[in-house]
């Protein structure tokens, strides 16, 4: 296996505790926690500083899509059911493995549009039957899930397109990221309303800011600029599996219905199509190299 694609692996791991540590902190305001922390996810890079060299126009779309993501996300949890908000904002692999020819020559098979059809249709199977799921309460949380997960997407290709950037760099996107959002915070908070954060708050901070949005940041740099990211997009179909049954098996108010393990089904057949199709070579093509040899 490329190594690139062995690192995606363990950043999927990563991710697949985001959704349970960032249910743990909504009660907090999305643009206190975000950059709490993402400017604890910063700090083992901030030594290295000096190799944060990337166009002004790649700080701009990296800080979008840093900042905008986390911030539309742990929003969306704040607003609408937890499970529901995870599936749509895993909507962001279907768009990586599409957006992918935008930005390298690697063609799209029919394994990857195949995988991406039945992705997005297990995720619409598992929102439709959910009584009350899109009322008009929930609509604006489903709206910013979706939204988030066309950020990371764009962050996600943005960054493969730039591919001189330093890994360090990503210190740095989530450093100004994070003073941005705490800066917000404060501007936009009313001054008489404190900042209180108990024990358990403070850990599931940090262990955001080490875990799924801290290494895992690095981890994924390193697998999108090096790895095929049709690949890598239909390997993160694995990861609102994982992660919606950690929800359910962690938070007992989570429900997970019969309908979800089908849909998570159908994501998961989808994530395998593209690496078959592409890995199976045509007959016609195994017919000439044997009439050629």
């Amino acid at each position: 296996m490329n190594p690139a694609h062995l690192v995606a692996v363990i950043t999927i791991l990563m991710w697949s505790s985001l959704a349970v540590l960032t249910v743990s902190v909504k009660h907090i305001s999305p643009l206190l926690s975000v950059g709490l922390v993402l400017i604890v996810a910063s700090l083992p890079g901030l030594r290295y500083w000096r190799q944060w060299n990337m166009p002004i126009k790649y700080w701009i779309f990296s800080i979008t899509g840093m900042f905008g993501y986390h911030y539309l996300l742990f929003d969306a949890f704040a607003k609408a059911p937890a499970i529901n908000v995870n599936l749509i904002q895993y909507l962001w692999p279907l768009f990586i493995v599409l957006g992918s020819p935008l930005v390298t020559r690697l063609p799209l098979n029919w394994g990857h549009i195949l995988g991406g059809i039945l992705g997005f249709g297990g995720i619409a199977i598992a929102l439709s039957p959910s009584e009350g799921s899109f009322s008009g309460k929930y609509l604006l949380g489903y709206t910013e899930a979706l939204l988030a997960a066309l950020l990371w997407t764009f962050y996600t290709l943005s960054n493969k397109k730039n591919k001189h950037m330093s890994i360090s760099t990503v210190a740095g996107i989530c450093f100004i990221s994070g003073v941005l959002s705490v800066v917000c915070y404060f501007l936009v908070m009313p001054s008489s309303q404190g900042v209180t954060l108990d024990g358990k708050d403070v850990l599931s901070i940090i262990a955001l800011g080490l875990g799924p949005m801290g290494l895992a940041f690095y981890t994924w740099d390193y697998a999108v600029r090096h790895g095929d990211p049709r690949f890598i997009g239909t390997l993160c179909y694995f990861t609102p599996l994982i992660s919606t049954l950690l929800m359910v098996f962690v938070y007992q108010d989570i429900e997970l219905e019969m309908v979800h393990l089908i849909a998570l089904a159908f994501v998961s057949i989808g994530a395998l199509l593209g690496r078959i199709v592409k890995d199976r070579p045509s007959r016609r093509a195994q017919i000439s190299k044997q009439y050629l040899q």
